[in-house]
């Protein structure tokens, strides 16, 4: 278990290689997405990153569970009033990633989920019948498990599967060698985003919903929405540790659901 602390330990190992996911696409107004945002709609993309460690591949983050999109009785609700999402295969949409590179759940040696939002749970099932340890913060788990429904966006079929084995984070810690989690609350309780140390390209952060868009960090805005009131101030906070980490360590900080630069990343398959 690890213990919190705001230097995030830097794991000593780097990663030889990376690979963006985009497993769906969302229609999302923009002030969900920052602060500050109009009602235009924007198409975001549903991130998950995969990285090759020296224990084997990390699944970082599981997409959503398409199947209540799809049929004749999607579940429109939880989208209302921007539409439903778009998924890039008539499949599951992290299995058919996976099985894109070559890979399989039970390739992969350790997982995380950045916080319990549907579009980030929805591969949890797959994790699970596989006996894929996840990695989460406590405060997260606590939250979505005592507190949180479906009004505030976390589905507990998604994340109550009896097989789950969870790895229980209390604040930074190491995942993998090589690969952080940094504790940033405020999107939701338990909200963390990931460090990646790759051997040729350098340090990324990847923000997970702690900053949804490019413009987030261009202009300094922090991200829409928070699940609880209280958390507010946490939502300053934690932008401010990833942009505050990313010019002490050099490092390249991603947008979690920025429809600019995410393509250009899954473009480019494979950094090392």
């Amino acid at each position: 278990m690890s213990s919190s602390t705001r230097e995030a330990p830097l794991s000593a190992e780097t990663c030889q290689q990376l690979i963006c996911l985009t497993l769906a696409w969302d229609q999302i107004p923009e002030w969900i997405s920052m602060e500050g945002g109009s009602d235009r709609v924007l198409r975001e993309p549903v991130c998950a990153i995969l990285v090759k460690t020296t224990i084997g591949w990390v699944l970082l983050d599981t997409g959503t569970d398409a199947r209540r999109f799809r049929g004749p009785n999607p579940d429109r609700d939880l989208y209302a009033p921007a539409g439903l999402p778009e998924f890039l295969t008539d499949g599951d949409p992290l299995l058919d990633a996976l099985a894109a590179h070559g890979l399989a759940p039970s390739d992969i040696a350790v997982a995380a989920v950045s916080h319990l939002h549907f579009d980030h749970s929805g591969g949890l099932r797959h994790l699970a019948e596989a006996g894929v340890e996840v990695c989460i913060q406590r405060r997260e788990l606590d939250f979505a498990i005592t507190t949180a429904g479906r009004e505030d966006a976390y589905l507990r079929e998604d994340y109550e599967h009896p097989a789950l084995t969870w790895r229980i984070l209390d604040g930074d810690g190491v995942i993998a060698p090589g690969v952080d989690a940094v504790s940033t609350p405020g999107h939701t309780p338990g909200h963390m985003s990931y460090r990646v140390r790759m051997a040729e390209s350098g340090t990324w952060l990847f923000a997970m919903d702690a900053i949804d868009l490019q413009a987030g960090i261009d202009h300094d805005q922090v991200v829409g929405t928070h699940a609880l009131p209280a958390d507010a101030p946490l939502v300053r906070e934690s932008h401010d540790r990833l942009t505050g980490l990313a010019a002490a360590e050099g490092a390249r900080l991603v947008a979690g659901h920025c429809p600019v630069t995410w393509p250009a990343l899954t473009a480019a398959d494979g950094f090392v």
